[in-house]
């Protein structure tokens, strides 16, 4: 039986700096060449700096695998998967290596746990649907033992290998299978799909086959899907506290809370009328605290800072008292005072 190894199929996760994707390049081309002590040593220092990367931390599993050292390749996928379990990566190489070793429930396991990450992906359901494949042919292997020459269980077991281009059940295919492994191009930092370029097959490791039907079970992982690291843009976080301002508001005038409503408000507001802030503020108390009940909503908000460091804030308003209900556009001037967003102008419409 042969199954196929990972394939060194790798884009850098996470790269918040050129740097990073410097040094996953270069492993990956020691890798290529094969010079895994190399890699394996350009790997261990970048992790003695930033351990818990999980760029580096994946292609040191696949460094160990090629090396041999299956068991501290286990490791490793083991602790990344632990560290990372948002990835489902790790679990699908994961399953390759058990499945090398025959520990079949626990490669079945790890693929589910690949699944479970990630419903849509797909090489984890296929190799799922290998794995049970190959522990039906197993099974119908250890029937025919026990029964001797079924015809029933002959032709199930006949079907299990045709799956995989061997019809006839109880010859073993010692051929073993070659796959190309895909390393794709480095990639930009705010890139977050590479286009792959083939490289040399890696050597094929060839597993004795525990049954009559030699049966693929697991395919290499593709590559993990890089996530751009954007860099935090100050407007966006100053648009939220605008926002966060605007319904602050219109909870304190729903809540009927007088002080929270008028302290939304700026000492350069522009009163209607040209009136005193005094009495504009006094006629709103008694129109807020009047009615039995208000509910004020905003929605549909747009936020646009200007040079000059005022907010125009446009959303549409739905008021609803004991006596009116009424749904208008509103625009909003807001200034900041300190760490807060005050309200300077007020007007219906945009």
């Amino acid at each position: 039986m042969t199954l196929r190894r990972i394939a060194l199929a790798f884009v850098p996760l996470f790269l918040s700096v050129s740097v990073y994707a410097g040094d996953a390049e270069d492993i990956q081309q020691l890798l290529k060449s094969k010079q895994l002590p190399q890699a394996l040593d350009r790997a261990d220092k970048f992790l003695a700096k930033s351990p818990k990367d999980p760029s580096i931390r994946f292609l040191r599993g696949i460094i160990l695998t090629e090396m041999g050292r299956t068991e501290e390749g286990i490791k490793a996928f083991t602790q990344l998967s632990a560290d990372n379990p948002q990835l489902p990566e790790p679990y699908n190489n994961l399953a390759v290596l058990y499945a090398q070793q025959n520990q079949l429930d626990k490669a079945r396991a790890a693929l589910l746990m690949a699944i479970q990450t990630n419903p849509a992906y797909a090489t984890a359901h296929e190799n799922l649907g290998d794995l049970y494949a190959r522990l039906a042919s197993q099974a119908y292997d250890k029937a025919l033992q026990l029964e001797g020459s079924s015809p029933a269980v002959q032709g199930k077991l006949k079907m299990v290998g045709s799956l995989f281009g061997n019809p006839v059940a109880g010859k073993t295919n010692t051929a073993p299978a070659k796959t190309a492994q895909a390393t794709p191009k480095p990639s930009p930092i705010a890139t977050p799909e590479p286009k792959p370029i083939a490289t040399p097959s890696p050597t094929p490791v060839a597993i004795a086959k525990p049954t009559a039907t030699p049966v693929p079970v697991v395919k290499p992982s593709p590559a993990p899907t890089p996530v751009p690291t954007a860099k935090p843009d100050v407007r966006d976080a100053e648009k939220q506290q605008i926002a966060n301002a605007v319904e602050g508001w219109a909870q304190a005038w729903s809540k009927q809370n007088v002080n929270g409503y008028l302290a939304a408000y700026s000492n350069n507001f522009k009163t209607p009328g040209g009136q005193k802030f005094s009495a504009w503020s006094e006629e709103r108390r008694k129109r807020i605290s009047s009615p039995k009940s208000i509910d004020v909503k905003v929605s549909d908000i747009k936020i646009d800072i200007g040079d000059d460091g005022q907010a125009k804030v446009r959303f549409r308003q739905f008021y609803k008292a004991s006596h009116l209900s009424s749904t208008t556009g509103k625009t909003l001037i807001l200034e900041k005072s300190g760490s807060r967003w005050l309200i300077r102008e007020e007007r219906a419409g945009s």
